[in-house]
């Protein structure tokens, strides 16, 4: 009885450890497939929502997302739009685009980006934009989020 007993805690080790080994190297197909499964999605307030539109510039591209409202339940009546430059190697020193985030053939604001220092300014023609919320290095180029108040 003893000797059973140690078989089966020794087999018992030695399938914990293969457990944890398989889990550990396939850690990123298991996730990626338990988010799949259930539709886990993420947020659009960290990843600057779907990519609506991309403009080629020859060594960069601006790609502009959809205009994000998104909240727990409904939508909140402040929100953004995130532009991305990339990829890093292509751009000017300067950007200055401007863009049309609601798709109405209108300018909604100028953007001017530094992309040396950062800095970053903000031209409005549409009521609807606010601010520069927040500009940032990619690890392949630049973002910048425009804060925007919902039309209701």
């Amino acid at each position: 009885m003893r000797k059973l007993k140690s078989i089966l805690g020794y087999t018992w080790a030695v399938a914990a450890l293969i457990i944890v080994l398989a889990t550990f190297f396939g850690n990123d197909y298991f996730s990626r497939a338990l988010a799949s499964a259930t539709g886990i999605t993420v947020s659009p307030w960290y990843s600057g929502g779907d990519i609506v539109k991309v403009i080629a510039h020859g060594a960069y591209k601006t790609s502009i997302h959809r205009p994000v409202f998104d909240s727990l339940i409904g939508q909140t009546k402040k929100g953004f739009v995130q532009i991305n430059w990339n990829p890093a190697a292509g751009l000017p020193s300067v950007i200055k685009e401007g863009i049309d985030y609601n798709s109405d053939g209108k300018e909604d604001f100028v953007v001017t980006l530094n992309t040396a220092t950062g800095e970053t300014t903000l031209s409005k023609t549409n009521p609807a934009v606010l601010d520069i919320g927040k500009s940032y290095r990619l690890r392949n180029g630049w973002a910048v989020r425009v804060l925007l108040r919902r039309k209701t």
